[in-house]
């Protein structure tokens, strides 16, 4: 519900900002490279994190070697969801907690999405 209302409000500001004329400013942060060095249980977790008018519009897990069953406690956990809608600087501060049997993969994909929010926060400027 709550994901669906953040959704539903970016696309608001987007179909505003075009009505305006305005184009919104949108990038996307990959951490495949600067997250290498970041390991779960089996291996690196990079992640891709798109952000439109400095609001994080969506977090995705790119292909990893994780075991797919733990990795699916990871991806239906708050960890994806919970800075949605926020600024880059908000989402920053935001405390995001690993998963109960899942610890490696989900401390590394956290590890990953800090990285991708200090790179964000330079693209941003």
């Amino acid at each position: 519900m709550k994901r669906t209302v953040i959704i539903l409000l970016c696309a608001a500001v987007c179909v505003v900002a075009a009505a305006a004329g305005a184009k919104p400013k949108s990038f996307v942060v990959n951490t495949t490279k600067s997250g290498k060095s970041v390991m779960g249980f089996a291996g690196t977790t990079p992640v891709e994190i798109t952000v439109t008018d400095g609001r994080i519009e969506k977090i995705v897990a790119l292909p990893n070697k994780e075991t797919p069953a733990y990795f699916k406690q990871v991806q239906d956990s708050p960890i994806f969801t919970k800075l949605l809608g926020k600024t880059v600087k908000e989402a920053s501060e935001v405390q995001l907690d690993a998963v109960s049997g899942a610890t490696f993969s989900s401390k590394a994909v956290i590890e990953n999405i800090r990285l991708g929010l200090k790179e964000a926060a330079k693209k941003a400027k």
